[in-house]
C-alpha cells in the first residue's frame, strides 16, 4: 500500500510512492503536498541518536497544531519507550489549517477531517479543551485552567499566533469574525448560511482567504484594503494587478487605500461599515485579516527570552533548557535574511516541529534556517510565495517580472548575485519546485530526511540503487509520455473529421511513438512486475479514483455547475468499480497458479464503460446503442 498525499492548498488526496508533479484539483505543484506515512519510523531510521533519552522520558507539548504533531510524529518514530502527551485548548481533532477557507464555503466536516496526516497516530495522550495558564520552569510542570497539572522532561511550546484584533467604533457587534481555528471558522460558517454581503477587511494573503471562503460561499463580497494594492506586502504592484483583475471577474467589489471608520449595528448585530471615504457599505458578515503576533504570554511568564517570537537556537531549544518552540511563536534562523524570524506558515511550521521533536528525543540536529514558503487559491488563481518575494530595498538585485493580466499569471524571481532568493508566482506555479530547490539551505540536512523537500521527494526504492532524482524524471516521463500517447490519438480523429489525413497520420505515429517512450521509461524503472504484482497495482490505482478521486471531481464540477465534467467523471467511475472487480477476480485465479476465467470483454467507444459477457442494446451509463461496443 502506497503513502497518501494531502495537497494543502485545497485538500486533494493522492496515493503513489511520490506526489503528483501538479495537484489536479488546484494547480499547485508538488511541493505543497504533505505525506501521511504507512511507516513513521523509517524515515528516521539512520538518525544519529546519541542523545537517546532514558525509558518513560515525559514528552509534553502544548498546541495540537501542525508543529506540535510533527514534534510528536518525530518523537514517536525516535523513542518508543517515552510518552507523549499534547494539551490543546481546542476540543476537536487535529485539523489542517489550509484548509478552514473550504470549511467556510461549504467543505463538509467529514472531509475536512479526512484530510488529517495524523489521523491513524494514536501514539501521543491528546488532552483536548485544556488551557494552558502557567509554566513552572523549575519544577518542570505546566498547569491548566481546569486544574490538571502535568509534569515534563521535555517541554514544547507550539501554540502559534493570534489574529491581531481593531478596537474600532461597534466592533463589539456581532457578526464580526476573525479567522485563526476551526471554532473561528465554524462560528463563520454560520453566519455565512445566513448572510447575502460579507465584507472583508485586509488586502493580505490571509484577507484573500477570506475572500474565497466567502465568495464560494456564494455571497457577494466587498473587499476593504488599506494599501494601494491587494496581496501587500508578499505581493508587488503589478502582481497585485493580477489579483485585482482576477478579484473583479469573479465579482469582488474590490475598495483600495479605503478603511474601516467604524462599524454600525441592528439588534446588536453587524449591518454596516462606515470607512475612510465616507462611504456606507452593508454587510451583513464581515471577516477581518489584518494581521497575527505570535502567542508570547505563556514563554514571557515563564522567563524565556522573546523579540517578535520566543527566540530559539538551531535545535529550537529557548533560553531556558528543556523547553522549545516550533512554528508560529518561534523565532528561528532564517537562512535569507541570516537572522532569527518569525515565518507564520503551514509548511515552517510542520518544518520546524519535526526538528524541535528530534531534538527533544536526542537527535544530533541542526536546522538549517526556514525559507518562507506560502501557497494558497487567491482569487481563484493558484498563488506561491517564496523567500524574500518582494524586499523592499532593490538595491544589488536582479528581479525578472513577467505579468499578463488578461491571461491572469505572474511571476517574479529575485536573484542576488546571480542566486535566487525569492519569487512570488500567480496562475502558473510550474516553476516552484525548481525554485524551492535554489532557495534551499546548503548545510547538511538529518540523517532523517526532515526537511520539506525530502517529504516531496522522488520515492525511495529498497531493492534500487537508481538516484532520487533520475527516477523522479523517469516517472514524470512515463506519466507525460502515457497522457501524450492518448491525446494524440484523440487529436487524429479530429483531423479525421476535419478531412486532414495527413495530419491525422502524423498524430497516430507520434501517438505510437510516446506509447514506445512509456514502455521504456517503464521498463527502465523496473515497473512491470510478475502478473499477480500488476493486477495489485491496477487494483489499488481502481481504488483510489473510486474511493476518493472520482468522487471529489464529482462534487467540485456538481459545486461549479460543471454538467459536462461532472457527466465525464461519473462515466470513468462506473467504468473503474467494473475494472476493479475483474482485477480481483483475475489475482485471486492467478494467485492459485491459474490463468483468470473471464468472459468476452466489451468496451463502450462513447463513455468507456466496461463489461463482461453479453453487450447490451444500450449501454447502460450513456444509452449509446450496441454498434459503440467494442470487444475484447
Amino acid at each position: 500500500m502506497s503513502d497518501r498525499w494531502i495537497c494543502m492548498v485545497c485538500g486533494y488526496s493522492h496515493r503513489g510512492s511520490s506526489p503528483p508533479p501538479q495537484c489536479p484539483s488546484c494547480g499547485a505543484p508538488f511541493t505543497a503536498f504533505e505525506r501521511r506515512e504507512r511507516d513513521p519510523a523509517a524515515r528516521f531510521a539512520s538518525m544519529d541518536m546519541s542523545g537517546r533519552r532514558r525509558s518513560g522520558f515525559r514528552y509534553v507539548i502544548i498546541g495540537n497544531s501542525s508543529a506540535g504533531r510533527a514534534a510528536a510524529h518525530a518523537i514517536g518514530a525516535l523513542d518508543s519507550a517515552g510518552h507523549i502527551t499534547v494539551v490543546s485548548e481546542e476540543s476537536c481533532a487535529f485539523y489542517p489549517r489550509p484548509l478552514l477557507p473550504d470549511l467556510i464555503a461549504g467543505l463538509s466536516e467529514e472531509d475536512f477531517f479526512a484530510a488529517n496526516p495524523y489521523a491513524q497516530d494514536d501514539r501521543p495522550e491528546l488532552l483536548t479543551g485544556e488551557t494552558v495558564q502557567a509554566i513552572d520552569a523549575s519544577a518542570r510542570t505546566i498547569s491548566c485552567l481546569s486544574g490538571r497539572e502535568v509534569s515534563y522532561d521535555a517541554l514544547l511550546l507550539a501554540v502559534g499566533a493570534s489574529p491581531i484584533e481593531i478596537p474600532w467604533p461597534g466592533s463589539e457587534a456581532t457578526g464580526i469574525a476573525y479567522f485563526r481555528t476551526y471554532a473561528d471558522a465554524q462560528r463563520i460558517a454560520r453566519l455565512a448560511q445566513e448572510a447575502e454581503r460579507a465584507l472583508v477587511v485586509g488586502g493580505g494573503l490571509l484577507g484573500l482567504e477570506f475572500v474565497r471562503a466567502f465568495h464560494a460561499a456564494g455571497i457577494a463580497v466587498t473587499h476593504l484594503v488599506r494599501e494601494a494594492r491587494v496581496g501587500a506586502p508578499a505581493v508587488d504592484e503589478r502582481g497585485g494587478e493580477v489579483l485585482k483583475r482576477a478579484l473583479e471577474d469573479l465579482g469582488v467589489d474590490l475598495a483600495l487605500e479605503e478603511e474601516v471608520e467604524s462599524f454600525e449595528s441592528r439588534d446588536g448585530a453587524v449591518c454596516a461599515v462606515r470607512t475612510s471615504k465616507g462611504r456606507r457599505i452593508e454587510c451583513d458578515v464581515v471577516g477581518v485579516a489584518v494581521g497575527v503576533r505570535p502567542r508570547l504570554e505563556l514563554a514571557r511568564a515563564a522567563g524565556l527570552e522573546t523579540d517578535r517570537g520566543i527566540l530559539v537556537d538551531r535545535g529550537f531549544q529557548t533560553s531556558v533548557a528543556g523547553i522549545y518552540a516550533a512554528g508560529d511563536v518561534a523565532q528561528a534562523h532564517d537562512s535569507l535574511w541570516n537572522e532569527p524570524r518569525v515565518n507564520t506558515s503551514w509548511r515552517n511550521s510542520r518544518e520546524q516541529g519535526e526538528y524541535a521533536g528530534i531534538a527533544m528525543a536526542g537527535g544530533a540536529v541542526q536546522y538549517p534556517g526556514a525559507v518562507a514558503a506560502n501557497y494558497q487559491l487567491a482569487a481563484g488563481l493558484p498563488l506561491c510565495t517564496l523567500g524574500i518575494s518582494n524586499p523592499a530595498e532593490q538595491d544589488g538585485l536582479e528581479i525578472d517580472v513577467k505579468a499578463d493580466p488578461a491571461a491572469k499569471t505572474f511571476a517574479k524571481i529575485v536573484r542576488r548575485d546571480g542566486a535566487t532568493i525569492g519569487a512570488c508566482l500567480i496562475g502558473d506555479l510550474a516553476q516552484a519546485p525548481d525554485i524551492e530547490q535554489a532557495l534551499k539551505p546548503t548545510q547538511a540536512q538529518p540523517q532523517s530526511e526532515s526537511k520539506a523537500e525530502a517529504d516531496t521527494a522522488a520515492p525511495q526504492e529498497a531493492d534500487s540503487d537508481m538516484h532520487k532524482m533520475t527516477q523522479s524524471f523517469l516517472k514524470d516521463s512515463f506519466a507525460g509520455e502515457s497522457q501524450a500517447h492518448m491525446k494524440y490519438l484523440n487529436f487524429a480523429e479530429k483531423a479525421d473529421d476535419e478531412g486532414n489525413a495527413n495530419v491525422a497520420r502524423l498524430f497516430r505515429a507520434a501517438s505510437y511513438s510516446e506509447q514506445v517512450h512509456a514502455s521504456a521509461h517503464l521498463a527502465t524503472l523496473d515497473g512491470i512486475g510478475s502478473s499477480s504484482e500488476n493486477l495489485a497495482e491496477a487494483m489499488g490505482g481502481e481504488g483510489f479514483e473510486i474511493d476518493e478521486m472520482y468522487p471529489a471531481y464529482i462534487t467540485v464540477a456538481e459545486d461549479q455547475g460543471e454538467d459536462e465534467a461532472k457527466i465525464s467523471f461519473h462515466q470513468a467511475l462506473e467504468a473503474e468499480k467494473v475494472h476493479h472487480g475483474l482485477y480481483s477476480r483475475a489475482k485471486e485465479a492467478v494467485d492459485a497458479g491459474k490463468d483468470a476465467e473471464i468472459g468476452a470483454l466489451w468496451v463502450c467507444s462513447a463513455c468507456g464503460f466496461t463489461m463482461e459477457g453479453d453487450p447490451p442494446s444500450r449501454c447502460p451509463i450513456c444509452s449509446a446503442p450496441k454498434k459503440f461496443f467494442n470487444e475484447f
